[in-house]
Formats: C-alpha cells, structure tokens, sequence
C-alpha cells in the first residue's frame, strides 16, 4: 500500500509554485519552502542486514515518487486557479469525500501502484508460462471456428475497432442504432438511445458434436442452428469489450466483477457461492476472467464444448502446433525465439511445438500428464502470466508525474488540472490504474464505496438495469455477485482504466457513447441519461469553458497514452491474427513495433 510522505518537506503545508517546480524538477527545496527543524542532531547512520536496507530504500523511493505525483497534481490544479493541500488535491469538504479521503483520490504513476503477489500458482517456470500464454492467447484454435481467438475482441490496443455486425440488439430484439436494422450490417459509430449493445461478435450459433480427429484440422464437429436474430452471423455480446492492457491492476475483471481475485481452476467465480472448482490460487483475477470466454458460446465456443476431461478443448489443443495457423516475427519479444522463420507456427527443438511441449516447459511434468483433466487451470494460470506483463506504465502522464516537467504540454497540463479540479473525475478514476476497482483503491479505502456498494463499481443512469443488473446480477448457481448486497450495486458497473483510452472507443459498458466529447457531454450533465433511484451520488454536474473542454480533452487523448500500446512495441507485439469481419487482420509484429516512441 502506498505510504504517505509524512517526512517530506512539503508536509503539513501548502505548496508554492516554486517548491513545486523545484520539485519536479528534482531539486532539493529551498529553505523557505520546507519547515525549518531547530535543535535537532542528525540521525545516526542506520546499521542493517541487506534485505532491511534494500526495504528501507524502496520505501524511501516510493516516498519520494508520491512527493512528487503530489507536486504535479498540485501545479495541474494551479492552472485552474485551485491552489491545493498538501495531498496535491482540492481542498474539499469532509462530507464530499469518499471512503479513503485524499489518498484514495491521488493521481500515481502506474509503477508506484502495487498489486499482491500471486499465491498457489502451479507455473514451475514463469518464462516459459508467459510463452504458453502469448500463444494461446492470439491463437485462432481456441475457437470452435478456429477463427475466435482471445485476441480477436482484445487486439486495438485491449479491445475491438470492428464496427460490421457488432450491434446487439437488446432486449426487445430490435435493432435500431448506427444504421443497422437486422444482424451482419455495418454499424456507423454513434451514441446509442436504445437498449441496443455495441459489443464483439463471436461464433455463429451452433451445438457441439465433437473434436475434430484429424490434427491437421482445427474446426470443432458442430451443427449450425439458425435462430433470431443472428441467424447464421455471427452473434455479438451484451458489453462492450474492455480493454486487457493494465487488467492486472484491477481486483475483480469483467463488468460486473463476475471473475473473482480468487481461482478456482475451473471457472471465474472463485468460492463466492457460484464457484465449482477444487483449487484456491490468490490475487489473479486475470486467470478466472481467463476461463470464461472459451466455452462462452456467444464468444469463442460452439454450445455444449467442454474445458476439461474427453472430447474437450484439451484434447483439441493438446496434441495441435501452438499458432499453427499464424505467422509469429522471429522478433517477437516473447515468441521470437521459438519463431518458425520459414512458415507458421512455433518451432521446439526443431520440429512444431505443441501445446502439451509448451505445458511441459512452463508447468512440468505432473501437471503435464494430467493436462487433458486440468486444462482450465493451465489456460487461466497461463493466460494470468502473459496478461500480467502487459503494463501500460510509459504515458506522459507518468513520465510528467515521475519529475520529468516538459512530459506534459502546457494545454494537457492545463486538461489535467480539469481533470482534478472542475470536472472531478479523480473522484472514481483515481490512483496509478485511474479507476477505483483497483487493488490500490481496495487497499486505501476499504470495501465499500461512498454509496454503500461494491469499491469500484457504480451506476451512472446509463441505461435502466432490467437491461442489465451489472453487480447486482445473480451468479451461475443463483448467488448474488455483490458482496455488499446494496441496492446501490444494481445497474453498477466496474469503473474502468483511462490509459489508452483515445485508442479503445465506444465507451462504457454497453458502448453507448462513441467519442470522448460525448463522454464529456455525459459527466457534464451529471450523468443520468435514464432516472434510475441506484444512481451514484458521486455524480455531479458542471461546467466547462470551450479552452477548459479542449485541454480536458487534449489530456485524454494524448497524456495517457503510452505509445508502446499505440505502435505495437513490446510488450505490446503480437502474432498475425486473422479478424472476421474486418478489412484486414492483423501482421506479426515484432518487438520494434509498427514505429518508433520518444
């Protein structure tokens, strides 16, 4: 948990608009600037073992990271006219404060937020588990079509950009937004009024007979069923898809929180009452959401497929070639040095590497062995291990809140101040992560948020929660999903990550509002589209001149956008994917990227 700066200078005073240069530009402050100390001998040298000074030194380092995120955060707000406490925050009312007060509201660089280690994981070689997981998560097998990889609703920088056949139509079964009057047409981006769903298309309806014997065959045996209202398109999720880059930040993933920080092995719902699975694996939220889409029929699965055991998604993949189908850059900052340079696919020891080769490597041999059994807990553990490098931690936001002072413009400087000052937004997108479904958040301030529901997950009045109850859903076994049971969880969705966020439109969990200007619009009324009594009393309106709109949005755009996301560079790089109704899929791209970053 983040450590508050109580032996800085700065504490216990306001800032000045020299300290907080000097500051971030990493100069020690003027006498002026920090309290005097009067009569007070210096401290001894310290005598400690290693481990206790290595301790001692992160700490300090940590402190000096928030001393300096508080600077920066303090001269955004002063372009505002807001002089700030020394939390570098507006001052504010104690009864307008969240659980958590003014740490929960600080703006981090990503690196100074931490997240607990991982506990009970059955990965013997971690190296080898994050090749497992790159591989299995672009790789087009996965799905029952052998088109429908993970990646194929998560490779724009986390997400989707299609826009072809990606509207549901609700629940009235009309579609009636961007254009689009029946399944497989063109979406044009727009808000959507209605309860139609901008999300991901999966599979195209179809029941599961069985595993194809042929190895040189990825297609799953299945039976397509037509049925309203995709008939034989491809049918197309209730949620807009977020963006994976950063997740492992999060305590709880999906919208809802459905896939607990708990693993189970077999599903995502740990042991919260909807859970089914013998194993308790700690603090990898990444591994639940892991094994859901694979046997979610309206994502990668023909229905009926199982996970585990005969005739499943074990055997299929077991004795295939990992990306057989996929060219991987022999530059690939994970697969390279498995890279078939001549071809598809991945090369061990001179011959195509398979899954149960892959296993082998990153989990041994007794796992190994009972592979086809265990399946789920070697995709979720694996897929953990590869999501979890994918950290976002390079925007200029950071760099700037580092102590690096020309990171920022002097608009975007001036949109960060908007941010923190008359549009509040750090009231949820707060932290190194910006949201407060984070570990940090759970961590600073507690379960509960300031209307009594779940930490991290809000109704906005979006849309009416008949259309979707979001964390005041019932689970598979008829178990609510909020741990608080507040009225306050229904229609509340998890609040999510800004980083990357001009990369990653439509926004919110149905994909209702289709540029960041109309985000603003949104927040600026005070939210509430519908009248909905769950509503977060966090909301509220305001007012933003046209040059306060502008930097507001220009801070968005650029300021929290890491370029290694935006130009593909490692960790970001991938293999080719192939992308259903798409102009064009994706090329292997190796660690270099598509371009080149300051």
């Amino acid at each position: 948990m983040p450590i508050h700066p109580t032996t800085s200078p700065y504490f216990g005073r306001r800032f000045t608009l020299g300290a907080l240069m000097a500051l971030l530009a990493g100069c020690t402050p003027s006498p002026e600037a920090s309290p005097e100390k009067k009569d007070t001998p210096p401290a001894p040298a310290p005598v400690m073992a290693a481990p206790a000074a290595a301790a001692t030194s992160e700490k300090a380092e940590e402190a000096a990271m928030l001393e300096k995120a508080a600077a920066g955060t303090a001269l955004a707000l002063s372009t505002v006219g807001i002089e700030a406490n020394t939390t570098g925050l507006e001052a504010r009312s104690a009864s307008t404060l969240p659980p958590g007060g003014y740490d929960f509201m600080r703006i981090l660089p990503l690196r100074a937020e931490k997240v607990p280690a991982p506990k009970g994981l059955h990965i013997t070689n971690m190296p080898a588990a994050v090749q497992l997981g790159k591989a299995l998560f672009w790789d087009v097998q996965i799905g029952s079509d052998a088109q429908s990889a993970c990646a194929t609703c998560h490779f724009k920088a986390g997400a989707d950009d299609r826009t072809f056949n990606t509207l549901n139509p609700g629940i009235d079964g009309i579609y009636a937004s961007g254009g689009v009057t029946a399944a497989g047409q063109q979406f044009t981006p727009s808000n959507v009024t209605n309860n139609d769903r901008v999300g991901s298309q999966g599979t195209v309806r179809a029941t599961f007979l069985g595993i194809n014997p042929d190895l040189t065959q990825s297609t799953d045996i299945c039976q397509q069923v037509s049925a309203f209202p995709w008939y034989t398109e491809r049918r197309v999720g209730a949620r807009n898809s977020p963006t994976m880059i950063g997740a492992v930040y999060f305590r709880e993933l999906f919208w809802d929180g459905l896939a607990t920080h708990v693993f189970n092995g077999r599903d995502p719902f740990g042991h919260l009452g909807n859970g089914n699975g013998p194993y308790t694996v700690e603090n990898v939220a990444l591994a639940s959401q892991a094994v859901a889409p694979p046997v979610d029929e309206f994502e990668m699965t023909c229905t009926g497929r199982p996970f585990n055991g005969p005739n499943s998604l074990g055997t299929k993949l077991l004795p295939r070639g990992a990306l057989r189908l996929q060219h991987v850059a022999t530059n690939d900052s994970v697969l390279g040095p498995l890279a078939n340079p001549a071809g598809p696919g991945l090369i061990c020891d001179g011959v195509p590497c398979t899954y149960k080769e892959l296993i082998l490597r990153a989990f041994g041999p007794t796992l190994t062995n009972n592979a086809e059994a265990e399946f789920s807990l070697i995709v979720g553990e694996a897929l953990y291990a590869y999501q979890a490098t994918l950290v976002p931690d390079r925007t200029p936001l950071d760099k700037f809140l580092e102590g690096n002072i020309t990171a920022l413009t002097l608009n975007q400087l001036h949109g960060f101040g908007v941010f923190l000052g008359p549009a509040r937004c750090n009231t949820c997108h707060n932290g190194g992560l910006l949201s407060d479904a984070s570990w940090r958040a759970y961590q600073v301030a507690g379960s509960l948020n300031a209307d009594g529901g779940d930490q991290g997950f809000h109704n906005l009045g979006l849309r009416p929660p008949n259309e979707d109850p979001g964390r005041g859903r019932l689970g598979a076994q008829g178990v609510p999903v909020s741990i608080s049971g507040s009225p306050f969880d229904l229609g509340a969705f998890k609040t999510p990550t800004l980083r990357n966020i001009k990369l990653t439109a439509p926004y919110f969990h149905q994909g209702g509002k289709a540029t960041l200007n109309d985000v603003i619009d949104f927040y600026a009324q005070g939210g509430r589209d519908v009248p909905n009594p769950q509503t977060t009393s966090l909301l509220q309106p305001f007012t933003l001149t046209t040059a306060q709109r502008g930097a507001l949005l220009d801070f968005l755009t650029n300021a929290l956008t890491d370029c290694r996301v935006e130009k593909e560079r490692a960790p970001f790089d991938h293999p080719e994917l192939p992308l259903p109704n798409r102009p064009s899929g994706l090329p292997a791209v190796g660690a270099t990227g598509t371009g080149s970053c300051p």
